[in-house]
């Protein structure tokens, strides 16, 4: 497989994590000591990996509330042992833009760094 291939593989498992609300799936493809920041609440936020899958598991997913499966890649760049992973994530009545940092390690591709924020 194609680290390309493998990259957008891992894109999908974790917008289809997101979607499904599965904590496990989140695990699999954050790095333990990962990132995750945004501005959505109006100020500076940066929380651990686990910080960020616990939000996730304590909120309704968008497939228990019914909603369509509306997340997508919009564009992959592997160089070397990083990669990054941009994706479009409509749920909830959010709009999202989510910026991935990836590093091959512990045997694949993880990621290390999540930047979101509202799209517009």
């Amino acid at each position: 497989m194609s680290d390309d291939q493998a990259v957008l593989d891992l894109a999908h498992q974790y917008l289809r994590s997101i979607y499904e609300g599965d904590t496990t799936g989140l695990r699999e493809v954050f790095h333990p000591g990962a990132r995750v920041e945004d501005m959505v609440t109006g100020s500076f936020r940066s929380r651990t990996a686990e910080q960020y899958i616990q939000a996730v598991a304590s909120r309704q997913s968008p497939a228990a509330a019914g909603e369509p499966f509306a997340m997508k890649p919009l564009a992959v760049e592997v160089l070397g042992d990083m990669a990054t992973v941009t994706a479009e994530l409509r749920f909830l009545g959010n709009h999202f833009y989510n910026v991935l940092s990836l590093l091959r390690c512990e045997g694949g591709w993880l990621i290390v760094h999540k930047l979101f924020g509202p799209a517009g």
